[in-house]
């Protein structure tokens, strides 16, 4: 089994897949050794981590260099974090998945926030590509609808989720969803794996999988609460005029 088989099928097992998601070549051993399955990329993180703002604003040039890192530093199969692709031309947007999959990743997540019609070209022309070209990648459709508070966002997410799949679509990832109730009624209504990003209302894993969940993703909470716990040993070193903190710290 190569290993975007593998990662196909963390998705269709019993129980979720637990991704981490890496921002660079440490983080990505860390999680490795840390004894994960798999690892995914936050573009927010490893935007942050070069001074950049998220939302594409990161050179896709810089962006693929540390996926490079990320791949050589790991033997875990990487989902990369592809926002819109780095371009609304198709034929580049092709050309960015090739560099992506000449990395080693096998799976990317792509997402809708600029509207259904230039997602669903954007969908179909990576699938008749790889179809083109006899290769593989997970396509993780990515849709924002409660993220961005569209009108009836249930409604709206479930008849994404069959356009998605119709176009070629291998997993739903949902986003801005915490509700139970909400999170059961989608996964109800499609065979696509849903992947959500934990939350704190929703952060038991076993809740999650009750619910029918197949992917759990960290997104940027990683990034942040590491770089959270950095803030506060150095704020204590300066109240406390003592560098102790540095050899207490887990």
């Amino acid at each position: 089994m190569n290993q975007y088989e593998n990662f196909y099928q963390l998705h269709h097992r019993e129980e979720p897949l637990v991704i981490a998601n890496a921002w660079n070549a440490k983080s990505a051993q860390i999680i490795e050794k840390a004894g994960f399955e798999a690892i995914a990329t936050s573009s927010g993180a490893i935007a942050a981590s070069m001074g950049y703002p998220d939302g594409e604003q990161m050179p896709f040039t810089e962006m693929l260099y540390i996926i490079s890192r990320i791949k050589a530093a790991t033997g875990l199969p990487l989902s990369v974090d592809f926002e819109r692709g780095y371009t609304d031309d198709l034929t580049l947007l092709n050309e960015h998945l090739q560099q992506l999959i000449d990395t080693g990743a096998v799976g990317i997540n792509l997402e809708d926030s600029q509207g259904e019609e230039l997602y669903l070209r954007k969908l179909s022309s990576i699938k008749n590509y790889l179809l083109k070209t006899g290769q593989q990648i997970f396509l993780n459709a990515r849709t924002d609808g409660f993220l961005q508070k569209v009108d009836s966002p249930l409604e709206t997410t479930i008849r994404r989720a069959g356009l998605y799949k119709e176009a070629g679509a291998d997993g739903l990832f949902v986003t801005g969803i915490q509700d139970a109730d909400l999170i059961r009624q989608i996964v109800s209504a499609t065979t696509l794996p849903v992947n959500l990003v934990v939350a704190s209302k929703v952060s038991a894993i076993q809740t999650l999988a009750d619910l029918g969940v197949k992917r759990i993703s960290m997104a940027g909470i990683l990034f942040g609460a590491g770089y959270k716990k950095t803030e506060a040993i150095l704020t204590t070193i300066k109240a406390e005029n003592s560098l102790a903190g540095l050899f207490s710290a887990p």
